[in-house]
């Protein structure tokens, strides 16, 4: 399998992002799975859901090279069969979402930097994007 093109834009990487990039790489090579099919899931759902375009998201290189290793892995790239169990996982958790969020609204609360948090994210998608990449899921 060819490896992932970061995209690094020439910056000098420090050597925790350089270490997890050729992990990322070695494990895709290797095809032992870096980011589980369940975390995926859950990743890819809250992002169809919720959207991901704020800085916090975009910024966060931990959070945008799993994301490329997440697309290579599981077949999510244009043009190819994705992986039908993350597909079918995707499906549940994106229900879940849904429905979480018609029972609790679309309510959002403000953090201490007077930033929109989600209220309307089950606990797990709150605890997944903070424990994993230190994101707090905004609208």
């Amino acid at each position: 399998m060819e490896q992932i093109n970061f995209d690094n834009n020439d910056e000098k990487l420090g050597i925790a992002e350089q270490l997890q990039q050729d992990w990322l790489n070695a494990c895709l090579a290797a095809d032992i799975p870096a980011v589980t099919r369940d975390t995926a899931a859950r990743l890819l759902a809250v992002l169809y859901v919720h959207g991901g375009g704020h800085e916090e998201m975009v910024m966060n290189r931990k959070f945008t090279n799993e994301m490329r290793y997440i697309q290579r892995r599981y077949g999510i790239e244009g043009g190819q069969r994705p992986d039908a169990q993350v597909v079918n996982l995707i499906q549940h958790y994106v229900s879940d979402l849904q429905q979480y969020e018609s029972q609790h609204g679309k309510d959002s609360a403000t953090d201490a930097d007077g930033k929109k948090v989600m209220d309307s994210a089950p606990e797990w998608a709150v605890r997944l994007f903070r424990d994993r990449y230190g994101i707090k899921l905004r609208h």
